[in-house]
């Protein structure tokens, strides 16, 4: 179902990954969540220390263990928040400084009981950024040891990536880009025209929960699940996949991994990347955009593509 595969540095990942913000601990769902994604030919999972201070990644761990080498997906994982360790409720804190992202990364594999990290994300929102490119070398390094195999950003302006692709070669880009959550439009990263770095998009539970049905009176959002229902029986998919094929229809955008909360809604979503939105499909979603409040960025991808 995730049809074809995006090349993401030396991965290759389906169209639609597993996210795992919207994850609980309650373990059974997880297990489930991890074996449906599985057999609906999910090859990768979203994660980062700060979903519940690593326990995310502990339960991701004990399902990566049960499976056999040669049927384990990959995983991303994140660094650049930090915690004293003692307790789950202890303040994040972000960091640069290169010493303390090993050691996170190190205790991410740990939890999660492999040796290489498919996939590293390094968060560059943090208020003094003078260690960036000390940070970046050393993420660089651990990709040329074999530690690590495909390096991204989180979220990062023009200027981080152009002070990291100075040093190496970036394979990624992270952002929002939602239905509800927009905001990426507003920069100069879906317009660029070189073939890397891949741009990854998140896609929120809230989204995907955008497409269910409640007694909201909030008229913008009755119109666009409405919308999204009419277009989704046309494509014969779910409102869920029709909003997360919006994602994916941005220039530059290879894969979006999805939050879900249960196989059910995986099940929903996982035909996004066979869904083509067509023109009309776009515009009638671009111009509900601005009343949902979602970004004040574009609210056509084609367009955007073609002003690029």
């Amino acid at each position: 179902m995730p049809g074809r595969q995006a090349t993401i540095g030396s991965l290759q990942l389906s169209r639609v990954g597993l996210g795992t913000a919207a994850f609980t601990l309650d373990g059974s769902q997880v297990d489930a969540v991890v074996r449906r994604a599985l057999d609906l030919g999910i090859n990768w999972i979203d994660t980062d220390i700060i979903f519940d201070r690593g326990e995310v990644e502990r339960r991701i761990g004990d399902n990566l263990t049960a499976l056999p080498a040669g049927d384990r997906p990959a995983v991303a994982v994140a660094v650049g928040f930090d915690w004293d360790g003692r307790s789950r409720q202890a303040q994040l804190r972000p960091t640069l400084e290169p010493r303390r992202l090993r050691r996170q990364l190190e205790r991410s594999l740990s939890r999660l009981r492999i040796e290489t990290a498919d996939l590293v994300k390094l968060h560059v929102g943090v208020p003094s950024d003078a260690s960036f490119e000390d940070a970046w070398s050393m993420l660089l390094d651990l990709r040329q040891s074999g530690v690590v195999r495909s390096l991204g950003l989180i979220a990062p302006d023009s200027a981080h990536l152009e002070r990291a692709e100075r040093i190496g070669t970036c394979d990624s880009l992270h952002v929002e880009m939602s239905l509800l959550d927009r905001r990426v439009s507003d920069g100069e990263l879906l317009g660029r025209r070189q073939p890397t770095p891949a741009v990854i998009a998140s896609h929120s539970a809230a989204s995907t929960e955008l497409t269910v049905a409640d007694r909201s009176d909030d008229d913008a959002l009755q119109r666009m699940r409405l919308l999204l229902r009419t277009i989704a029986t046309r494509r014969r998919a779910s409102p869920a996949a029709v909003a997360a094929a919006w994602s994916l229809s941005w220039p530059g955008v290879a894969a979006v991994a999805v939050s879900v909360r249960s196989p059910e809604d995986l099940s929903a979503v996982a035909k996004a990347a066979d869904i083509e939105l067509s023109v009309r499909d776009l515009s009638d979603i671009g111009k509900l955009l601005p009343a949902l409040g979602s970004g004040r960025g574009p609210v056509h991808p084609r367009r955007t593509a073609d002003a690029a």
